[in-house]
């Protein structure tokens, strides 16, 4: 039986992946020129750190409930948030080009 705790353990950890997994999305479509070397870095680095630290939190620190399969876990903790950040940042976020920034910082 899972404790309500490790439930909302496992959300939590949920929404924090999606958080990152957006805020570096948006950070690749504006640090890099090109179109396709966003999407590139997109499903290439994101699930690397997310995969660090879903390791971190259930391998190391033994938290969140037993999924069951290598499979559940990552398409829950890695795959999930990596399509759901960056459906956010495109869907939702201006794109990067229609943000007027000032002239100078000073």
């Amino acid at each position: 039986m899972v404790s309500v705790l490790s439930v909302a353990f496992l959300l939590v950890v949920l929404a924090a992946h999606t958080l990152v997994a957006a805020v570096l999305t948006r950070y690749f479509r504006i640090a890099l020129d090109t179109r396709g070397g966003a999407a590139v870095f997109t499903v290439t680095a994101i699930p690397i750190v997310l995969l660090a630290s879903t390791y971190v939190f259930s391998g190391l620190l033994n938290l969140g409930p037993g999924l069951g399969s290598p499979a559940v876990v990552l398409t829950l903790l890695v795959a999930v948030p990596v399509g759901m950040g960056a459906l956010i940042d495109v869907l939702y976020v201006p794109p990067p080009d229609s943000v007027d920034l000032p002239e100078s910082w000073e």
